[in-house]
């Protein structure tokens, strides 16, 4: 099976005054089709830099980038950005919902910037919106629903447009364990039922006991690569020590 995401030999080195800060060093990584994988790590060792470059919100300075049999790092920004529209769907640590729209109008919004038609775009942010558990709660705006309930309007905004890939960053941060729980499950659920690939950055263990493989990083550098769960941050299971 071909690897929907695909990274050969990336680097993204930072300047900070006179210094230059690796962030990745000449990472290359393959995720199938379906997996739910979680990028573990200290603070530091590139969890979310390599999320951001494969969600095209920032760029290697050397290295090869392939989502969905597109190589994205050769995209110019306008390609990028129709690119990330139709095949990406994004969770943020800090929600980054519009704080002007409903919960509705926070669903639909990628719906109306693909075109969708009115009728579909309703009937498929209402419908996401009762399946996360906030039916009745569609035209609250966010400063009127609680941390877990925004982000649950976050993740049905992620998985509104059925994108083939979405990439979560530290999405249970903010949460208590109990809604944390809840929302990963619901996020293995739609994993299974519609096959979509998600690929989250955590220090939660409650990830990592959910995702079907674990890829640990430190100092930029993938460290091990774990088939199955693991538990915390022992890491039981089978691994494969990287090269």
């Amino acid at each position: 099976m071909a690897a929907i995401i695909r990274t050969e030999q990336v680097w993204r080195i930072y300047q900070q005054g006179a210094l230059e800060v690796e962030a990745l060093k000449g990472v290359s990584l393959e995720v199938e089709q379906g997996e739910f994988t979680a990028l573990v790590g200290p603070s530091g060792s590139g969890k979310t830099t390599l999320l951001n470059l494969l969600g095209g919100l920032d760029s290697p300075d050397r290295g090869r980038i392939w989502l969905d049999g597109t190589e994205v790092s050769g995209l110019g920004p306008g390609e990028l950005s129709r690119f990330r529209l139709h095949h990406i769907g994004f969770v943020f640590q800090a929600y980054n919902l519009i704080p002007v729209l409903s919960a509705y109008e926070n669903t639909e919004f990628i719906l109306l910037l693909q075109g969708v038609a009115e009728k579909e775009r309703k009937n498929r942010a209402m419908g996401l919106l009762k399946e996360v558990g906030l039916g009745g709660m569609e035209h609250r705006k966010p400063f009127e629903l609680s941390g877990g309930q925004q982000q649950r309007v976050a993740v049905a905004r992620a998985i509104a447009s059925r994108p083939r890939i979405v990439l979560a960053d530290e999405p249970t941060a903010n949460l208590d364990s109990k809604t944390a729980a809840s929302l990963l499950d619901l996020m293995r659920e739609l994993n299974r039922q519609e096959g979509t690939t998600f690929l989250f950055s955590t220090h939660d263990p409650l990830v990592m006991e959910r995702a079907t493989r674990t890829v640990r990083l430190r100092d930029g550098e993938v460290l091990e690569d774990t088939t199955g769960p693991v538990s915390g941050e022992t890491g039981e299971g089978r691994r494969e020590e990287a090269p």
